[in-house]
Parts: structure tokens; C-alpha cells; sequence
């Protein structure tokens, strides 16, 4: 039977996705689901992974990256669970210590965080040539990779059972439950790849979300091969940057984004 490993990204897509596949596809591929944990999900991120892998019985594997600052080799992993799972960035964080701070130029957070630590994860149980699942859905063309077959990765909400987002949330609004984010607050709590005006929302809500990328460019500005100080957001924006300008705002004149997937969608993929 052909192995099938499925990128559990925590996001209502991706959860759709996954029990579409269990009810429909167990019979023709050899299954796991992985949900890679980057340490800043958000806890209602966490809380759904565990609620869909205990109602659906998906022996969900949850893996945190794992940095080897002496070695010249990508992110390595280890198994975590509900409740021994990183929730302070401790995976993020030593990632940033050898790469440096992640943003538009330097997008290498998800290849750490996520892509490299599910590969580590599949050589380690042989699965180094099986297919990966990702939730990119019909209505998300541009997000097909077009090197996807040579990756081996496949779609199956835009390829096998073509599915877009009212389709999700339909489907969702008929279950017991379900992940209970805003639209524009997502998987990651403060996500460099989020437009200026979702960010600016986030900090007026929670600005104690963004204590941590405060932090990392505090101590982390110079780490790095860049060679430059570096920040995390748009145009040079530092995280203060955006809780400065969130100070700034009424909160009468926030407004949601009219392109809900500009730069960050529900989920960050890890393909």
C-alpha cells in the first residue's frame, strides 16, 4: 500500500482535509498525520489538534524542531505531545539563534520549523520516499507548487475532491466543535507573513503576543549569515514598530482586510 504522509497544519482546511482522507482514502494509502509545532501557535491551535486527533482516533504525531547549533545540517526532530508541547517559542527561538530573525527576505522559518523537522521525521521511520498531503484547496491555485510532482506532493483538496473555503466552513459549521479563531488571527499568533493590518488588529487585542518576536530582536538582530540587523515585519517594521502603531489606532477605524489571504492565510504550510 502506497504511504501517505499528511501535513496537519492545525487550520480548519487542513482538518478537513484530514478527515476526508481518513473516511474516504484509508483503503488505498498507508497514513500518518503530522502536526509540527513551532512554540507560537496559537493555544486554541493546540487545543484543535488534539480535539480532532481524539474524536477522529488519528493518532496525530506532534514534532518540534530541533536545532543543531555545531553542525552544518538542517533541523533535525523530536516527539512532543498536547501537553509537553512548547508554548513559550523554544523551538522558534533556536532556530533563530543559527539562522537569524525570519521575514520576507530570509523566509526560513517554515523550512526549519516545519518542512525540515516532518522530513527528519519521515527518514526516521522509513518513509523517506511516500507522498505528503498538503491543504492548498481548489480555490488557492496560485499556492500549487509547480514543482509539486517531483516533490512528491500532492493536493487532495485541489486534485482529488476539488474543495473551496465556503465548502470548508460549511462542512465545520456542522461538527461538534471546531477552532474558534478570528479570520484574521491564524495558526501563529504574530506571523511576519500577516498583512499590516491584521498585525495592527493582533497587537490591539494581545500585544502581550508579541513580547516574543520583541525579544528575539532584542538578542537576535545580528544572528545570521545576513551580515545586517534584522527585523521581522514589512518594511523594515519592527515589533514595536507594529505595537507602536497599534497605540496609535482608534479602534472604530480598525476594519478587516478585503484580501483575507495576503501573506498569511489560516495556516502556514510546511511544502
Amino acid at each position: 500500500m502506497q504511504k501517505l504522509l499528511v501535513s496537519f497544519s492545525g487550520g480548519l482546511t487542513s482538518g478537513y482535509m484530514m478527515r476526508r482522507l481518513m473516511l474516504d482514502y484509508a483503503a488505498q494509502y498507508e497514513m500518518v498525520f503530522v502536526f509540527a509545532n513551532t512554540g507560537q501557535e496559537n493555544e486554541k491551535t493546540l487545543r484543535f489538534v488534539d480535539r480532532c486527533d481524539r474524536e477522529w482516533n488519528a493518532s496525530v504525531v506532534w514534532i518540534e524542531a530541533v536545532t543543531y547549533h555545531d553542525d552544518r545540517k538542517s533541523s533535525g526532530h523530536r516527539i512532543v505531545d498536547f501537553t509537553t508541547a512548547s508554548r513559550n517559542g523554544e523551538p522558534f527561538e533556536q532556530v533563530i539563534k543559527k539562522y537569524g530573525i525570519p521575514n520576507k527576505p530570509f523566509p526560513h522559518c517554515t523550512r526549519e520549523l516545519k518542512r525540515n523537522a516532518i522530513n527528519s521525521f519521515r527518514t526516521s521511520i522509513g518513509w523517506g520516499d511516500c507522498l505528503s498531503a498538503i491543504g492548498i484547496r481548489a480555490d488557492e491555485p496560485k499556492r500549487v507548487k509547480p514543482s509539486a510532482e517531483k516533490e512528491r506532493i500532492v493536493y487532495p483538496l485541489a486534485h482529488w475532491f476539488p474543495t473551496n473555503k465556503a465548502m470548508v466552513n460549511d462542512w465545520w459549521e456542522d461538527q461538534p466543535f471546531s477552532l474558534g479563531l478570528k479570520s484574521y488571527e491564524g495558526n501563529c499568533t504574530w506571523c511576519w507573513k500577516k498583512s499590516g493590518s491584521k498585525l495592527i488588529r493582533i497587537a490591539t487585542e494581545t500585544p502581550e503576543v508579541f513580547e516574543f518576536p520583541s525579544r528575539m530582536e532584542e538578542q537576535y538582530a545580528m544572528a545570521g549569515p545576513s551580515g545586517q540587523p534584522q527585523v521581522f515585519f514589512r518594511g523594515h517594521q519592527s515589533a514595536k514598530d507594529i505595537l507602536a502603531t497599534a497605540n496609535l489606532v482608534h479602534p472604530g477605524l480598525l476594519f478587516e482586510d478585503p484580501d483575507e489571504d495576503a501573506g498569511c492565510g489560516e495556516s502556514c504550510e510546511a511544502f
